[in-house]
């Protein structure tokens, strides 16, 4: 199965030409305050920031936003609108509202390259958009050229999840070709996102062959406690969901073909490889994580090369406020951006799961409580 045309490449490399419209070298600015903030994408992070400069307006600051859409989806809801939880209205968010303030400039174009050194964003029409503060929240893209390199036949079979507006359209269409058929479903990737999207397969498709396929990471690369990984493991095989620790070598119209060299049948295999790096960051300029995964930040989530650029991937508690601290005609101290202490997981079936202190707690209960949190 295919997505290519339901996708928009934003991610794709820049071209020669471009690259050189980006490339070009202005003299050098004097200091002067920041006016111009571009937020790069309508995230939840920059939803929370539109609000912020609504309730503490700041009359020197003009915004630009960068996006082709003013409803996005939800990322939190992803799992519970696989589930068949939620409709997609209920995972729909609106930022007309906050698109309408005064100083609220809204293109409908979406940034394809970045560079630093001239403060540009190259925009999906060839034009530049200059910037004194960027804020980057798109959500993570896939580099689908370098994972079509290390894993062929994605490009031509998978499903990828990432960017949702791509996945949201498509997923109907996959519940309509499981309801004439038992499917044999296949997650890859690593991940509390991915063993999520396992089990709201699993709850959508009762009579589906449901594989989460999460490579052979080792505990302290996942992200989360040994603990919640057991308990993950635990609701899978209550579940029936098969887990493998392998990487996928290649996808084929019919299988998954693992390292291993063996082949796992598959009809739809779902692509959770969000934190492959997007082509402009490659070109951009910014510092990058190990494995270029994504720009490198420091604890109020600028960054470490650039301290005008902010990124994140999909929320922040201090985003808003640090943004909004950088720009005032005085500005004042940042926050940093807090330690995680709870953990939430869709756990099917209007349960969730609840990883704090070393214990996890399951059930009904947890469910509303993640809901009333917004978690």
């Amino acid at each position: 199965m295919t997505q290519e045309s339901a996708t928009p490449s934003a991610d794709s490399v820049v071209t020669g030409e471009e690259a050189r419209a980006l490339g070009a070298q202005p003299a050098a600015r004097p200091y002067r305050q920041p006016e111009h903030l571009v937020l790069w994408g309508l995230g939840p992070a920059h939803l929370r920031l539109l609000e912020h400069f609504k309730r503490k307006p700041l009359p020197h600051v003009r915004i630009t936003v960068l996006s082709q859409q003013t409803q996005t989806f939800a990322p939190r809801k992803l799992a519970r609108y696989v589930a068949n939880e939620l409709t997609l209205a209920q995972c729909m968010n609106d930022a007309e509202p906050w698109l309408q303030q005064a100083g609220v400039q809204w293109t409908g174009r979406q940034g394809r390259g970045l560079n630093v050194v001239s403060r540009t964003v190259l925009l999906d029409d060839g034009q530049t958009l200059g910037y004194d503060v960027l804020s980057i929240n798109t959500g993570p893209l896939p580099h689908r050229e370098a994972i079509e390199a290390a894993m062929p036949g994605a490009r031509e079979h998978g499903l990828f999840v990432s960017p949702l507006e791509g996945f949201v359209p498509i997923w109907p269409k996959v519940c309509g070709l499981g309801r004439t058929r038992a499917l044999r479903m296949a997650v890859i990737g690593p991940g509390i996102e991915s063993f999520e999207l396992a089990l709201a397969v699993r709850q959508r498709m009762p009579t589906a062959a449901v594989t989460w396929i999460i490579g052979p990471h080792h505990g302290e690369d996942r992200g989360y406690s040994e603990t919640l990984h057991q308990r993950m493991l635990q609701l899978l095989r209550e579940q029936r969901v098969t887990v493998l620790y392998e990487n996928v070598a290649a996808l084929t119209r019919d299988d998954v073909v693992l390292a291993s060299g063996a082949l796992l049948a598959c009809d739809v295999p779902m692509l959770v490889l969000s934190r492959s790096p997007a082509g402009w960051l490659a070109t951009s300029g910014l510092s990058l994580q190990v494995g270029g995964s994504g720009v490198e930040t420091d604890v109020h989530e600028r960054s470490t090369s650039h301290p005008e650029v902010f990124h994140v991937w999909r929320d922040s508690p201090v985003l808003a406020s640090n943004v909004h601290a950088l720009m005032r005609s005085a500005p004042t101290k940042m926050q940093a951006t807090p330690v995680q202490r709870a953990q939430f997981l869709y756990a099917g079936a209007s349960h969730a799961l609840l990883a704090w202190g070393g214990q996890c707690f399951q059930g009904r209960t947890v469910a509303w409580l993640k809901q009333f949190l917004k978690l």
